[in-house]
């Protein structure tokens, strides 16, 4: 730390001019012995930036010697100068209600041991009561506000920085899961149904743009986490404009899906977003737990953005706990302002619904 800077220097200036105006209302005019005392409380002001305690020690002492010898009637306004950033430093609430009776002892029965009467003596200790008890009290509360600031600026940091972790774990875990779902459903077929060379050429090829779709969606996600939101908005965000490709790649992996879209054109991105997502790991969880079932896709705009996927097979039965997918799916969804569930329907099969107000995403995205 630099030992001089402008800050510093504005802040000597102000001790330096504290301590002039104590020296002239309080000690002078001085004969040669009080001169000595009178150097001192100014040396100590100006080392109160550099040194706070043993500058509050040295104006102190000054102070008091002058007191008991009867050659200033300073009421320790120099000394509670010095003490305001002991105080700032190492001041605690808890200390507080202590600060009166220690000041109050202190200078009392030095006051009174000096060539004074006792009226006077007590006069001088009670008027020299305010000034330090005030510079402990005013410079813990400011410390104690700062050290509030401080953890509430951490909490906040932290806090952000877990939104991120889960927000990237959310967007590494749509991705993964459903490419990785979609290789794995297209592979099964092929090995399962076979076919002449040109069909399992087919498949491969379904197979190489699945990981090659992956691969890019999780480079834009790295990319985004390196480079922060600006990032993010360079790099382009599926939503519910390509959702019939989704449908379609999910289609030729071997999973039979019915899309229908009504009054989409004008959805924002950020729910469009939210819903290609909720439809992407609804789809991979009917090819992972349900294989071989119809799955009937329903997405309508307006107000909200309404997601509806539904399959009729036996997979989801919703007696163990929800997976990663449909916990990450629920957090970006009420990060929205909107609902999201997923179960077992009446019926037989499962299903999944989102709610995804439009208005609050068009606010946020304004």
């Amino acid at each position: 730390m630099a030992f001089f800077t402008p800050r510093r220097a504005g802040a000597v200036g102000q001790d330096l001019g504290a301590a002039l105006l104590c020296v002239l209302v309080f000690w002078l005019p001085a004969d040669p012995p009080a001169q000595a005392l009178v150097a001192l409380v100014v040396v100590g002001m100006l080392l109160r930036s550099w040194w706070p305690l043993p500058a509050f020690v040295l104006v102190t002492a000054a102070t008091l010697t002058g007191a008991v010898a009867g050659v200033t009637d300073d009421p320790f306004l120099a000394a509670a100068w010095t003490l305001y950033p002991v105080a700032l430093r190492w001041g605690r609430r808890r200390f507080l209600p202590s600060v009166p009776v220690v000041v109050a002892v202190g200078i009392g029965l030095l006051a009174l041991a000096g060539p004074a009467e006792a009226g006077a003596a007590t006069r001088y200790a009670m008027t020299s009561l305010p000034a330090p008890a005030a510079a402990w009290v005013l410079g813990a509360q400011v410390r104690h506000g700062r050290l509030a600031a401080e953890q509430a600026t951490r909490a906040e940091r932290d806090r952000a920085v877990a939104e991120e972790r889960l927000r990237v774990i959310r967007e590494v875990h749509d991705v993964v899961s459903h490419s990785l779902g979609t290789i794995a459903i297209t592979s099964g077929v092929a090995l399962h149904v076979g076919g002449d060379a040109e069909a399992m050429r087919g498949r491969l090829a379904r197979i190489e743009s699945a990981s090659r779709r992956a691969l890019d969606e999780l480079r834009g996600v790295l990319r985004a986490v390196r480079d922060g939101d600006d990032g993010a908005e360079r790099g382009p965000r599926p939503d519910v404009h390509d959702l019939p490709g989704l449908v379609e790649r999910s289609r030729q992996a071997g999973l039979p899906v019915e899309l229908t879209m009504t009054d989409v054109a004008d959805v924002p991105p950020g729910a469009g977003l939210a819903a290609y997502r909720v439809v992407q790991e609804a789809l991979t969880n009917v090819g992972r737990h349900a294989p071989g079932a119809r799955c009937r896709v329903r997405v309508t705009g307006g107000g909200a953005v309404h997601v509806e996927v539904d399959d009729d097979g036996r997979g989801g039965t919703g007696d163990g706990p929800p997976g990663y997918g449909l916990i990450g799916l629920r957090e970006r969804v009420e990060l929205l302002g909107g609902t999201f569930t997923a179960g077992p329907r009446p019926d037989g099969g499962f299903g999944v619904r989102a709610v995804i107000p439009v208005r609050v995403q068009e606010a946020a995205d304004a």
